[in-house]
């Protein structure tokens, strides 16, 4: 039985920065496991604004409201073949020893259903990754990466629907590294998490 720590929020909320501190503070190998592996397997064509992003993984603004531009993300045939493997993936990694951190963006609960089956013989921690919008908006100008108004896009939907978290983490104010630190505590003291095994009655 693997261990899995499994992160879900906003773009730029500050799971990959998590994701690499529990790499460095873990006394045991993390394999980071990112959806962004997976955009970076497709060619460029394929991605963005690409000739063939709609094939692939397009991205568009759609529309603005109060708090800004709003980048709404979506996927074409190829980019839903390749994504809806990662939760086979992830078992697979599971399912041969290997420990492992999910950086995932999950929208409603159908993508979260497949994780929670493919992944009910390991010990899933299920983290909630917070940020104020604010805060994350501004990270996506600094990071000159990143599409203006992507968390905008998903603040709603990202925690919407059923999310039974075993912990909360809010990256607002406080370091990756010592939260980080706070989700290594929380795994050592509870060695049974529940979030996947409720979730896992909740979506049958």
């Amino acid at each position: 039985m693997s261990l899995i720590i499994f992160l879900n929020g906003c773009g730029s909320a500050g799971k990959t920065s998590i994701a690499h501190s529990l790499q460095h503070l873990s006394p045991n190998p993390l394999l980071h496991f990112s959806m962004d592996m997976f955009i970076n397997m497709l060619p460029p064509q394929y991605i963005a604004f690409g000739e063939k992003a709609h094939e692939g993984y397009f991205s568009f603004v759609s529309t603005q409201n109060e708090n800004g531009p709003i980048i709404n993300v979506e996927s074409g045939a190829l980019g839903d073949r390749v994504f809806g493997m990662a939760p086979t993936i992830a078992k697979t990694l599971a399912d041969q020893g290997n420990d492992i951190i999910i950086d995932e963006v999950l929208f409603g609960d159908s993508v979260l259903k497949t994780y929670v089956d493919q992944l009910k013989e390991h010990t899933v921690y299920f983290v909630g990754v917070f940020c104020d919008l604010k805060q994350m908006q501004e990270r996506e100008i600094l990071r000159r990466d990143r599409a203006i108004g992507l968390a905008n896009g998903q603040i709603n939907r990202v925690h919407d629907g059923i999310r039974e978290y075993d912990f909360n983490v809010d990256t607002t104010h406080t370091s990756s590294f010592e939260l980080a630190r706070n989700i290594l505590k929380f795994t050592d003291n509870k060695r049974d998490p529940q979030g996947f095994k409720k979730m896992g009655s909740k979506l049958t």
